[in-house]
């Protein structure tokens, strides 16, 4: 006969943060906002799409099992456990929860378990509350104040030139931007011209280190600023191509030995075993780092580097706002910046606005790209605004690679799933539909490669309409 759990420990499984048993399990956790994004812990997948919001305490996945969600550490570690929220589980849960978060679980009896695993204090959140967003116009106003003050390093030029294959008087057409060195500066700049910048994406009030008062700061990382538009070519945000994108540890434990690592800024990897420091050096990207405790495997740390494109946010941050993600529409350069001579009777549907800028160059049509696989819908918002006969979808050529390993399973299974939403999102609209195929084995996977290499791909009709 199971016995009783005291109602302090149950009260104790109750109370621990989602965030804090993530971070004991060991899960990678990538900070975007407000949220952290993870792998999902009940479908495989290769893009993180399982959002954890700390100030919330609640998790959700947005990706393939989006109806998986909740609050609290326990309905989450049935998840994790045992795929499924079940509240036949919920005693075992709470133990599992004590366990990961080095919490004896005592009995009714007086009997109690210990845990071998390190105490994991809990987490202080205080959640800020974002700005509203400013009016569009004087978000706008603000964006075309960033563009005219910023200009391109030689670095960037030359990446656009040389690998983008784009030429100089595109590369100003589009407007690119380098993120400034002294981003306090171009936002002390734009403040003059304004009032405020309170509500604005990207723009925060930073308080002087002597207490002195505020000043108006920029939030962003050295990178590429690519503008994202609407149907009528005016700037809505911008989405920031990375220079150096950081790295982050995943922990692959062997018989869940508790094992935590972290990467500094210089990129020194420290595993630590039970609080005790077992492993640092120096990493890079892809590595795969074995860790052993006297001269037995407990685990590997695989090393990633965090997503190259983000968006230029200041949420959580004072006076900052979050951006809220939106569709791209790139016009070929001859029909910039509003497309008003450009036929959309055929639109390119793709993913990433840096992509479809390259994309509509070559094809002369315009495109519409959403900012990531789990925000296709985006897309179709976008598309229809031109109101298009056809839409021809060139998703990345993962959603066709031949499959030979879990890796590539996982990531065409998901990119295949926004192959068929799409489909039926458009079809319920009337529109036809083409699908852009090509073998990546022999030629590129995104298909701004393929242009830029000087193939195309192959249209297959899915649905037509027109007959």
């Amino acid at each position: 006969m199971r016995q009783r759990i005291s109602e302090e420990t149950i009260e104790f499984a109750k109370s621990v943060n989602v965030f804090d048993i993530a971070q004991a399990i060991g899960l990678p956790l990538e900070k975007t906002g407000k949220s952290y994004f993870t792998n999902c812990i009940v479908h495989s997948e290769k893009t993180p799409s399982f959002s954890i919001e700390p100030g919330k305490n609640r998790y959700h996945c947005f990706g393939q099992c989006h109806d998986t969600g909740g609050k609290g550490a326990i309905s989450f570690i049935m998840y994790y456990e045992w795929k499924k929220y079940d509240e036949t589980l919920f005693l075992q849960a709470v133990e599992k929860v004590c366990y990961y978060m080095g919490h004896p679980v005592v009995y009714t009896d007086g009997s109690r378990i210990e845990s071998d695993r390190p105490v994991k204090p809990p987490s202080q959140f205080r959640e800020r509350v974002d700005s509203p967003l400013a009016e569009p116009q004087m978000i706008t106003a603000v964006y075309r104040s960033l563009i005219d003050k910023l200009s391109l390093k030689k670095e960037h030029i030359n990446h656009l030139r040389f690998e983008r294959r784009m030429t100089i008087d595109v590369i100003g057409l589009r407007q690119y931007r380098s993120y400034p060195e002294r981003p306090y500066v171009i936002a002390g700049e734009i403040n003059q011209e304004f009032t405020t910048l309170e509500g604005v994406p990207g723009f925060y009030e930073s308080v002087r280190q002597d207490g002195s008062g505020t000043y108006w700061n920029m939030s962003g990382i050295n990178g590429i600023l690519i503008p994202v538009r609407n149907e009528y070519g005016i700037v809505q945000g911008f989405q920031l191509r990375v220079e150096s994108p950081k790295l982050h540890p995943i922990i692959e434990a062997v018989n869940d030995h508790p094992l935590h690592a972290e990467i500094s800024d210089t990129q020194i990897l420290t595993v630590h075993y039970k609080k005790k420091l077992i492993y640092s050096g120096k990493v890079q990207d892809s590595s795969k780092i074995p860790i052993t405790i006297a001269g037995q495997l407990v685990g590997n740390v695989r090393v990633k580097k965090r997503n190259k494109y983000i968006w230029l946010s200041s949420t959580e941050k004072r006076k900052g706002s979050k951006v809220v993600p939106t569709y791209h529409v790139a016009y070929p350069p001859n029909g910039m910046p509003d497309g008003s001579t450009i036929d959309c009777s055929v639109v390119d549907i793709t993913e990433g606005p840096l992509k479809g800028d390259i994309m509509s160059e070559y094809t002369g049509r315009p495109a519409v790209c959403f900012p990531g696989l789990s925000q296709w819908y985006l897309a179709v918002e976008g598309a229809m605004k031109l109101k298009p006969k056809k839409v021809i979808l060139s998703i990345d050529g993962d959603a066709i690679r031949t499959i030979h390993n879990k890796d590539t399973d996982e990531e065409k299974e998901e990119a295949g799933e926004v192959v068929r939403s799409l489909i039926r999102e458009f079809a319920a609209e009337g529109v036809s539909i083409d699908l852009a195929l090509w073998d990546i084995t022999r030629s590129s996977k995104g298909i701004d490669d393929l242009y830029i290499s000087g193939m195309k791909p192959k249209l297959f009709s899915i649905i037509d309409f027109s007959k």
